[in-house]
């Protein structure tokens, strides 16, 4: 039998605690008990949980599925960056890094949650064909959409991926009478490239609809040693999740904050970065440090970023709405007062 390191504390915080603020569809459980029983014996079963999501897109250059989830376990396939798998299960195994022992079951065998997207595949059906000035949000709703410069061109774009966040600013149908949304803030400056609007769901007003607006103390408790990141309302913890805080050269400022400004979307770029669609970032530093979604990995609980601290795209949704001031729909940028931002407290 497998043995594991971890508890089953531990592992509702780690795995859990990574699927948390996540829709959770209706999972096949039995389904992929039975697969799984027949590929070991019912004994040497681990636990698991439902999936985040029904699909999961590779992050990596290239991911391994594994006949056991541990990363010495013998190889069975190899995936490259962009190929979408299903995903059956959430399993814990033996963790490659101390920080993270999750493991997906998929088609053939085990692959680490690290660098999988979960992702889902919904086509819109109702298209917003007359788009009112200056736009309205959207979130992209396939594991990957293709952006073009026009409907009708032959040429590929930059990849817009699930949860990423984009303001519409215009809708046209090209040759075939297929609807496309032009994107802007979160990808392009002024009116830019296209995107099928099917792959799009509109975000509304009552989506971003503020949390808890007035409370007398809402602040934000971010801990570093245990990379976690914890709302509270005076005393009483109301929203936790995992966050992946900033490397040992580009580490989080430790020290209290207030929020300074907030975007629905935000395109990021630095030195060796350039990420489209970042989700709902919330600044709380002149440097520009923001709690904001992430797609780029999916290892929460150790360092990744360049200061910032990446979230799911859903938990920096939910931290956008709850803090204040609230942020108009109609805004790219919101740039609070010293008195009105939420207190930020960042400790070691």
């Amino acid at each position: 039998m497998m043995q594991s390191s971890i508890n089953r504390r531990q592992f509702l915080k780690l795995g859990a605690a990574a699927l948390a603020w996540v829709l959770w569809p209706k999972v096949p459980v039995l389904e992929a008990s039975t697969a799984l029983a027949d590929s070991f014996e019912l004994e040497s079963l681990p636990e698991f949980l439902p999936p985040p999501a029904s699909l999961g897109r590779i992050i990596n250059a290239r991911s391994a599925i594994r006949r056991s989830p541990s990363p010495t376990a013998e190889l069975v396939a190899w995936k490259a960056r962009d190929e979408v798998i299903p995903l059956k299960a959430t399993l814990v195994g033996e963790a490659p890094w101390p920080s993270n022992p999750v493991w997906y079951f998929t088609e053939g065998g085990f692959i680490h949650s690290g660098y999988v997207h979960p992702s889902e595949n919904v086509l819109q059906t109702d298209i917003v064909t007359n788009v009112p000035t200056p736009g309205f949000w959207a979130e992209v709703t396939v594991p990957m959409a293709i952006s073009r410069s026009s409907p009708d061109s032959p040429y590929a774009g930059r990849r817009l991926y699930y949860e990423t966040t984009y303001r519409v600013v215009n809708a046209v149908q090209d040759e075939q009478g297929e609807w496309w949304y032009q994107l802007q803030e979160g990808l392009a400056w002024g009116p830019g490239p296209y995107a099928p609007a099917a792959m799009l769901r509109p975000i509304t007003r009552e989506d971003l609809a503020p949390i808890s607006y007035g409370h007398p103390d809402k602040w934000v408790h971010i801990d570093i040693s245990d990379q976690m990141l914890t709302c509270f309302e005076g005393q009483t913890p109301v929203f936790s999740t995992p966050v992946a805080s900033g490397l040992w050269d580009t580490a989080t400022p430790l020290g209290e904050f207030r929020i300074l400004y907030q975007r629905h979307a935000q395109r990021m770029i630095g030195d060796d970065y350039d990420l489209v669609g970042v989700a709902f970032p919330t600044y709380f530093t002149n440097a520009g440090v923001a709690i904001h979604g992430t797609y780029w990995h999916n290892d929460y609980g150790r360092r990744h970023s360049h200061g910032c601290l990446n979230v799911p795209s859903r938990a920096a949704r939910w931290v956008f709405r709850w803090v204040e001031p609230y942020v108009p729909y109609e805004l790219y940028t919101y740039r609070s007062t010293p008195e009105e931002g939420t207190r930020v407290v960042v400790v070691a």
